[in-house]
């Protein structure tokens, strides 16, 4: 049994409680309905079945679904057909597919109506166990994520509580308890730890402060970091919001040239060109050399680009170069982000991280306070970001580690890849 599975089985329970509606299986074959139904029972998930898309349609206005597993060739009404009507009054609605045609054509296809996953034929327990994993651990993702937004400040700050709390060693023997405490807050919330730091803070004056007749005489010092902090603190929540509107707004696409977009992310990447000196980096921009068309919200896309440079620059190793490019591949346009990272102490993102740091408030390592400021989404949610927003436009977003072979030397370097589907 895969990791994967024994992680799902022995946490049913939790997600059994977070899925809590059935998941309806859309398969016309009676033995991969049976089978579909004995995985669904092994994690403790509850299932309808459908025969066939239109059989499937009717249930899925009438119920309430966590999901759907759908069967490609069907009778009365095939799959795609019935992603698309679903589409229109579920559009947020997790799919995913099964079928017997493993052409990289048809995949693409099935993709662009927007699925959560897919698998070929002829079903394999583990292989599906696996993508019915991913599909249930994405709906716990969305339930938490929920849960994390409408949680007060203390939620919030036991998921930044590794930010808050570092270890520091005294600058000198001589200096004070105050002093050295500051000095370590005054290092976390550089670090972009901003709720939970106000709380060590307060609970610091509450110790520190003395009675004044009517007043309270507090501590400068602790009293400009409160000031300082609620700044932070209200970014962090800002990004909450923003991410939250993301996810739940609709989308406003048009139609545009590949050309126009190339021109765009010329212009977002500037932002970026005045910190480039400080670690002796090139910005290398891309050169459009194939016209296609595309249906998006280009300041939303742009948005996520600059969350993806962002990212890129505070990795990138000294004294080489951060590059954007565009590819078209397999019926998609790809913007692609490269920067070579340097084996110690960042050493890119590994295959076991991949899909973690676009998990909500997962980082690899801690923030870069020289560029916090330009950060629009604290707390690890850039790449969430970065991800809903592909998602929403039927697009993947990928971004793993890979070898550099273009220097005199092979380099290990990290690349961020957002794909677009060509209309």
């Amino acid at each position: 049994m895969t990791n994967s599975t024994s992680s799902v089985i022995k946490n049913k329970q939790e997600r059994k409680s977070v899925v809590r509606d059935p998941i309806l299986i859309v398969e016309d074959k009676l033995e991969n309905t049976l089978m579909l139904e004995a995985l669904c029972d092994e994690f403790g998930i509850q299932y309808q079945s459908a025969s066939n898309g239109e059989e499937a349609l009717e249930m899925a206005k009438a119920n309430k679904y966590s999901f759907y597993i759908v069967d490609l060739m069907m009778p009365v009404m095939d799959g795609p057909t019935f992603i698309q009507r679903l589409k229109e009054f579920q559009p947020d609605a997790t799919v995913l597919v099964q079928t017997a045609l493993d052409s990289t054509d048809t995949v693409i296809e099935v993709m662009k109506l927007g699925v959560f996953d897919y698998i070929i034929k002829p079903i394999l327990p583990d292989q599906f166990q696996k993508a019915l994993s991913k599909a249930v651990d994405y709906r716990f993702l969305k339930a938490s994520e929920t849960a994390i937004l409408e949680a007060e400040s203390l939620k919030l700050r036991n998921q930044l509580e590794w930010l808050t709390y570092k270890e520091t060693r005294r600058k000198a023997g001589d200096e004070s308890w105050e002093k050295s405490s500051i000095h370590s807050l005054q290092t976390s919330l550089s670090q972009g730890s901003g709720i939970g730091a106000i709380i060590s803070l307060l609970d610091m004056i509450k110790v520190e402060m003395k009675e004044d007749g009517d007043n309270y005489l507090i501590n400068k010092s602790m009293m400009n970091l409160v000031i300082e902090n609620q700044e932070i603190t209200k970014n962090l929540l800002k990004g909450l919001t923003q991410l939250l509107e993301i996810i739940n707004r609709n989308l406003e696409k048009q139609k545009i040239k590949s050309s126009e977009l190339v021109e765009k992310i010329k212009h977002s990447s500037e932002f970026i060109i005045p910190y480039l000196e400080k670690k002796s980096l090139r910005l290398a921009l891309p050169v459009l050399k194939k016209e296609v068309d595309l249906d998006i919200e280009a300041d939303l896309i742009l948005l996520a680009l600059e969350e993806v440079i962002l990212n890129a620059y505070k990795y990138c190793a000294p004294k080489t170069s951060l590059e954007v490019f565009t590819s078209i591949n397999q019926g998609y346009f790809c913007i692609v982000v490269k920067n070579i990272v340097d084996e110690k102490p960042y050493g890119g993102v590994d295959e076991k991280h991949e899909n973690l740091v676009l998990q909500p408030f997962f980082r690899i390592h801690p923030p870069v306070e020289s560029v916090s400021h330009l950060e629009r989404f604290g707390l690890g949610l850039g790449l969430t970001a970065v991800d809903q927003i592909l998602r929403k436009h039927n697009g993947l977003f990928f971004i793993h580690n890979a070898k550099d072979h273009t220097g005199e030397q092979v380099r290990l370097c990290v690349m961020s890849e957002l794909l677009l589907p060509i209309q």
